[in-house]
């Protein structure tokens, strides 16, 4: 199965240029302005579990998540309840990054870009004259306050201002048209992974990448450094792969599952957790050396999951919205099934 988070990027280079071009350039600022003023609206009446949800993420102490058709939401609960709202947009989002508890950015398909200064309670869109149409699918906040959003055929853009305006800068090498899927600050510099297997390392803040030596010529979805500051990059078909070395060589970790793995993230406290398809969630409590494997009741596949402090996961995916215990005691019943 596909990634849920890459399904629908669409083929430009198969179109005419010249009119994609011209289209995008004559209607870009009027569907930004449009959006960006259209009036807030209040939650909507749908339930978390109806809705495909791409991404979560915790700002301070709620849960923030967005998904498709633009709907974005919060929980101030650790996700027992959720608002859901619809932000000035009809895309789908796929990510999302806060630079702070108050400012944040969330990016999507059609080359979207939305902005919040209120921990997510609203957004604006922020139009971007050379960004084109084609799908954004990652947002990193660094730690000097900086963004970086990425994705379809080697998009890479810069903000140095919390997301206020954006700039191309070109990454890998010249004409680098590989999807990227994860770009992520490790106390070694920047990583970024993508489909095709692709590595690539910057020591200089995104300046100049080095491409890397790959284990795998598979998609990687995802990218993490985990407590001890190994790097663990994840993909297609159950594939881990763990560097020690700053990602100058990588060794396969025992994954019980062939399940495509979409997304992860670290706990408060170091423990990592990944999410993927046929509602598969997995937990490390060893800096990703081995892996104790949960499923979530709805099945389906999901996209994202965030460890919180009391142990529960919240995870998002394709109508799955939910929260699960991951004590020893959990996962044995559910490997036990």
């Amino acid at each position: 199965m596909r990634p849920i988070v890459k399904t629908t990027l669409m083929a430009s280079r198969a179109l005419p240029v010249i009119l994609v071009l011209a289209l995008a350039l004559a209607f870009a600022h009027a569907i930004a302005f449009a959006e960006a003023n259209r009036p807030a609206v209040p939650p909507l009446s749908i339930e978390p579990g109806k809705v495909t949800l791409l991404d979560i993420e915790q700002v301070g102490h709620s849960l923030v998540v967005v998904g498709e058709r633009g709907i974005v939401g919060r929980s101030d609960d650790g996700g027992q309840s959720w608002q859901l709202r619809q932000a000035p947009t009809s895309r789908t989002l796929t990510s999302l990054a806060f630079v702070n508890d108050k400012v944040g950015v969330t990016v999507g398909h059609g080359g979207t870009i939305l902005r919040t200064e209120d921990g997510g309670a609203t957004w604006v869109a922020v139009p971007i004259k050379d960004i084109g149409r084609d799908a954004v699918l990652g947002v990193t906040a660094l730690k000097n306050g900086h963004l970086v959003a990425y994705g379809a055929f080697g998009m890479y853009l810069v903000s140095e201002d919390q997301g206020k305006s954006w700039r191309r800068h070109p990454v890998v090498e010249d004409n680098f048209e590989r999807h990227i899927s994860r770009v992520v600050e490790t106390s070694h510099g920047l990583f970024l992974v993508g489909e095709t297997g692709i590595v690539a390392r910057s020591v200089d803040g995104g300046t100049k990448w080095t491409q890397l030596k790959s284990p795998y010529e598979g998609s990687y979805f995802g990218l993490l450094e985990v407590k001890g500051g190994a790097l663990l990059a994840f993909g297609m078909r159950g594939n881990i792969y763990r560097s020690s070395d700053e990602g100058n060589t990588w060794e396969r970790v025992p994954f019980a599952s062939k399940a495509t793995i979409n997304g992860g993230s670290l706990s408060p406290d170091g423990r990592v957790v990944l999410a993927g398809n046929r509602g598969l969630l997995a937990i490390s409590s060893d800096d990703g050396r081995t892996f104790s494997i949960l499923a979530a009741p709805e099945g389906t596949s999901l996209s994202q999951a965030q460890l919180l402090a009391d142990g529960t996961a919240v995870y998002t995916g394709v109508m799955a919205t939910g929260r699960m215990q991951t004590s020893p005691a959990a996962q044995a019943h559910a490997q036990s099934k």
